[in-house]
């Protein structure tokens, strides 16, 4: 009869018995010497990586095109928006860029009811003139970036009046080159009610406010 020491052995489950080694044959070594080696296997480039370029090569590109048009857009921006001119207060001196042609200094004019200290636009009104001096007499004339003065005997100043003298008005208006006089004015003040026009022949503009200025100094370009 089988012990219970015999019956809890069979239950455990037995190791395999190891396998019996071939007999050595004396022909391996030779055999083995002569087969190649096998060589070691050459990783294949990835699709996704054939071709391509290092990261931070590529997140440098990416940098620098996102700064090209950030540059882009800014200044587009500033170029939309033009900087609003600071109110300028009775008094101060600021710069003016005039543009002119020669035969400004009898075609322009203006026209108001009142005038500021000693200086008065040509007209009071559309139909009476003023015959008052050309250096107290206020006449409207824009600078280079569109803002109106009235300034009194511009056209005396010696380097503007050096420039008329160059090129007297005495042929077609659209002949006449332009130019500029780079100035340095001293404001008076506003005058209200103020009509303009750029012809002796012309029409009179819609009443406005304008600054009226005295020249401090000048020199032309063009």
């Amino acid at each position: 009869m089988e012990s219970e020491k015999d019956k809890q052995a069979n239950a455990q489950p037995q190791a395999p018995k190891p396998a019996e080694a071939a007999p050595a044959s004396s022909d391996a070594p030779a055999a083995a010497a002569e087969a190649p080696a096998p060589e070691a296997p050459v990783p294949e480039a990835s699709a996704a990586g054939a071709g391509t370029e290092p990261a931070s090569v590529s997140r440098r590109r990416v940098f620098i095109g996102l700064a090209v048009a950030a540059v882009v857009i800014i200044g587009a921006a500033l170029a939309m928006q033009r900087t609003p001119q600071e109110p300028n207060t009775p008094g101060s001196t600021v710069a003016a860029d005039i543009t002119l042609i020669t035969s400004d200094r009898a075609d322009v004019d203006c026209a108001a009811a009142s005038g500021i200290g000693e200086f008065r636009c040509g007209f009071s009104d559309e139909s009476m003139a003023w015959n008052g001096d050309e250096a107290k007499k206020l006449k409207p004339f824009y600078t280079t970036d569109r803002h109106l003065y009235l300034i009194p005997g511009l056209f005396l100043y010696p380097a503007v009046q050096d420039r008329y003298k160059s090129e007297p008005p005495n042929k077609p208006r659209d002949l006449l080159k332009r130019f500029t006089a780079k100035c340095n004015v001293k404001i008076l003040g506003k005058v209200g009610g103020v009509k303009v026009r750029w012809l002796a022949t012309g029409t009179w503009s819609d009443p406005q406010e304008a600054e009226a200025a005295t020249i401090v100094d000048c020199k032309v370009e063009g």
